[in-house]
């Protein structure tokens, strides 16, 4: 029986809803948004509001080195568990990429519950298409795109390289999979799931380890030290499940980081973290 379905009802939510585990979480989330916002309008370099998709949500920015000449391409999918936070809260992430001379696209998706899970994940699967058939007339390197996704974003990075693309099958030269969930029926038991309304089928579907992963893109799964147990056991599991399929990966526990402060750490260029990112790239 999973450890989930064991636990009360307290315990679950501490240990699998992050807005629960961290207390001062929405003081983190506030300051991103503003320090996106204050990137955005300091940075002349970017294209903002690209449509990849039919959805309401399906746009993309793009955050652009100067001169660009075949820039390897970073590619950010935010969190917030499939049913909040939007790409424009993390428009400052793209500051230690492009001072390395790597492009930054920050994806936003259709969030539930408007669309279901599954639909979120084509869109994610969208957008990448969508960016090796463009980015080039950006000035970056269609053949070196570089997929980094936090929480529920790391999950739509873990869908999508299950995914038989329509382009190129190498172009996804490295993935980083930051405190993932990839286990989505987890949210059926928790509150949510009033918002993600997931259903049985929805969650098998969606659900990482059904599928089969044969793949050469470098893969480094991150989670905090200071994530709640169960948690930081999802991404061992995901490492776990990675190496059965014979795919080479590094797990890497952030030291004195939690599920927000992580994020945080990916704006500053001195970190480890995002120096972890950009050395993924070259």
């Amino acid at each position: 029986m999973y450890k989930w379905l064991q636990m009360s009802e307290l315990d679950r939510e501490l240990a699998y809803n992050p807005k629960k585990a961290v207390s001062d979480h929405e003081r983190f989330q506030n300051l991103a948004t503003k320090n996106a916002s204050s990137f955005r309008r300091k940075t002349r370099n970017k294209f903002l509001d690209i449509c990849y998709g039919k959805g309401l949500k399906q746009k993309l920015d793009i955050f652009i080195p100067n001169n660009p000449i075949n820039c390897p391409v970073q590619v950010y999918f935010h969190g917030g568990y499939w049913v909040s936070r939007d790409k424009s809260d993390h428009s400052h992430l793209a500051k230690p990429p492009i001072t390395n001379k790597i492009m930054h696209v920050s994806v936003n998706y259709d969030l539930c519950p408007d669309v279901s899970l599954d639909r979120i994940v084509e869109e994610a699967i969208e957008s990448i298409e969508w960016i090796y058939n463009n980015i080039s007339l950006y000035g970056g390197d269609k053949n070196n795109i570089n997929l980094i996704g936090h929480s529920a974003g790391a999950h739509l990075v873990a869908m999508a390289l299950t995914k038989n693309f329509h382009t190129s099958s190498t172009f996804i030269n490295s993935a980083a999979l930051i405190s993932g969930i990839y286990r989505p029926e987890i949210t059926m038991y928790l509150s949510v799931n009033e918002k993600i309304r997931l259903s049985k089928n929805i969650a098998q579907v969606t659900n990482v380890f059904n599928y089969h992963l044969s793949t050469k893109t470098k893969i480094l799964v991150i989670v905090g030290e200071h994530e709640p147990k169960e948690w930081r056991e999802l991404s061992i599991e995901y490492v776990d499940w990675l190496k059965k399929n014979n795919v080479k990966t590094k797990l890497f526990i952030a030291k004195g980081l939690n599920h927000f402060t992580i994020v945080k750490s990916l704006a500053d260029p001195e970190s480890i973290l995002s120096n972890k990112l950009i050395n993924l790239a070259k």
